[in-house]
Order: C-alpha cells, then sequence, then structure tokens
C-alpha cells in the first residue's frame, strides 16, 4: 500500500500500516497468554496459541513495511 501523491501519502500508510502492526501484536501477545491461562482446556488452548502466533507474525510483517 504505498501512495506517491506528492504530500508525504507514503509516510501517512507506513504510519497506519505501523500502528495496526503494533496493535495486532499486542492482540497476539494477549491471545498468548490467554492460552496459557486456558491451558487446563485443550482445545481453546490451541486456538488461543496459534491465533496469536499469526496474529505476531501478521504485526510483525505489517509494522516492517
Amino acid at each position: 500500500m504505498r501512495l506517491k501523491d506528492g504530500r508525504g501519502g507514503m509516510q501517512m500508510a507506513n504510519a497506519k500500516l505501523n500502528f495496526i502492526g503494533e496493535v495486532t501484536q499486542i492482540a497476539g501477545v494477549a491471545a498468548v497468554v490467554a492460552g496459557v491461562v486456558l491451558s487446563l482446556h485443550h482445545w481453546p488452548a490451541a486456538a488461543a496459541l496459534i491465533g496469536g502466533g499469526a496474529a505476531f507474525y501478521v504485526g510483525k510483517k505489517l509494522r516492517a513495511q
């Protein structure tokens, strides 16, 4: 998502992606923590851990752009 409008559009898109990536990473960490808390219940823990790991990875990739 690269904008070239001559008015700093690329920086705006990167700032938004950086913020979205940061929020996604925080959500990923929260999901991993929830997975640990739910470790007594097998399938919710697995879903939370997998979802948390995926969210962290996606957030990291968004912040890198």
